[in-house]
């Protein structure tokens, strides 16, 4: 069933029409004053305009309600009324979808079997806790219904009789002939007349039965319905309390199981992601140190003209050629579509971190070059790293960090800078 209802609203507000037949909002609306104020200005409660809006409303609904031979209603409270009914529980969207969902798909049972020929009776017990509290509820206040009912009708049979007999008494009193007046003397006596002559009365209608009074046996019988209503609301309240009490124990285990196949599955979901990062991990070394085997292989293409590799300079220069190279690999293997999320972060790490050794490198072999005796040997070392380091920095400059990228070419100038300085002190002839 639907809960059909209106809510009046309240505007905060003083609403007004202008010239142009437009709603204005103007002054502090009086039912958003406080009581205290509304007693200074002479006015009631709020409550009491309530009151008199919901006597409105009921007003105008069971004009329309009657056009249409519905049931009216009452703007006042049950209590008010003087009905013990015992409001519903709020069954929310969840309980009420639910209810409905079972109520269509008993619908569409029967229309099937209607189709087949066959005969479905429809299920209506409820699907969810909260409806079979409420359709107790309801069967309550059914019963407080019929003893209301019961009542209505004692009242009004007894206003009929008290009504009937006074339209007996009223009648008796019209029928019975008024007083003869005074025969005067001066007036001639009236003829004697015959009993033809007299007029025909019409028997008196027997008097209407006199209401009885109720007997022991009624009232006890009334008793023991009102005992007996008493304690079916009773045992009612305790069934409601029961299944409130019950259906939230349901809830908190149901929800203590979830949390806890929730947790269970973050700790597992967590295991699984530690294993495979652990096999990424293997995997990548095994793939990393294959690259820098496969480097090594070819190591005589990346020594330099006229530089020995075993010597101390040598071996700096040629690690910076076997990085560019590296860093070749590494690029290839981040671009392989077979290669996972985590073994691209292990390979950006590797790739920052031969990036950082280029540039100490960079720095060691400088200061190894500074050392060499002979200025044509320095030219020729010189020479080879800056060859080294510009095409490291062409080759990846786009893919580092920025902070490396500068590192870089401050490296480049100061390499560039003691180039210069050596051919500066050649050209002097201060070298040979």
């Amino acid at each position: 069933p639907r809960n059909f209802h209106a809510h009046i609203m309240f505007t905060t507000r003083t609403a007004e029409i202008d010239d142009n037949n437009e709603i204005l909002l103007t002054d502090k609306a009086t039912i958003e004053l406080s009581d205290n104020k509304r007693r200074s200005l002479g006015m009631e409660r709020v409550s009491h305009e309530i009151t008199a809006v919901r006597q409105i409303w009921e007003h105008i609904a069971n004009e329309k309600l009657a056009e249409h031979d519905h049931k009216l209603i009452d703007s006042r409270s049950y209590a008010a009324q003087g009905i013990n009914i015992e409001p519903q529980l709020k069954m929310g969207s969840v309980a009420t979808k639910l209810e409905r969902d079972k109520y269509e798909q008993e619908l569409k049972k029967a229309a099937q079997a209607k189709e087949k020929g066959e005969v479905y009776e429809i299920d209506k017990t409820p699907a969810t806790q909260l409806g079979t509290i409420n359709e107790i509820i309801n069967e309550r206040n059914e019963l407080v219904w019929s003893v209301e009912l019961a009542k209505n009708q004692k009242a009004n049979d007894a206003a009929d009789t008290i009504i009937l007999n006074g339209h007996t008494t009223q009648d008796i009193e019209h029928s019975t002939p008024p007083p003869a007046k005074a025969i005067s003397n001066d007036l001639p006596t009236p003829s004697r007349t015959t009993a033809a002559d007299e007029p025909i009365k019409e028997p008196e209608p027997p008097p209407a039965p006199k209401p009885k009074a109720p007997t022991l046996d009624a009232v006890a019988q009334a008793m023991a319905m009102a005992k007996g209503i008493k304690t079916k609301r009773e045992n009612e309240q305790k069934q409601k309390e029961l299944a409130l009490e019950q259906q939230r124990l349901r809830t908190l285990a149901e929800q203590q199981k979830r949390e806890q196949a929730e947790r269970e599955r973050v700790e597992q979901a967590r295991v699984d992601r530690a294993r495979q990062i652990a096999l990424e991990n293997k995997q990548f070394l095994a793939d990393k140190k294959s690259l820098y085997a496969a480097v090594m292989a070819q190591l005589e293409q990346h020594t330099q003209k006229g530089i020995d590799p075993n010597s101390k300079t040598g071996k700096l220069i040629l690690a910076i050629s076997v990085a560019n190279e590296v860093m070749h690999s590494l690029d290839k293997y981040t671009d392989n579509p077979n290669t996972t999320q985590r073994q691209r972060e292990l390979a950006s790490n590797e790739r920052g971190a031969l990036t950082d050794l280029v540039n100490d490198k960079s720095q060691q072999a400088l200061n190894e070059i500074k050392n060499i005796h002979y200025t044509s040997e320095r030219k020729t070392h010189t020479a080879a790293l800056q060859g080294v380091l510009s095409e490291f920095v062409d080759n990846h400059s786009q893919t580092i960090e920025e902070t490396q990228r500068q590192a870089l070419q401050s490296a480049q100038k100061e390499i560039t800078d003691y180039s210069n300085e050596i051919n500066r002190s050649r050209s002097y002839g201060l070298g040979r």
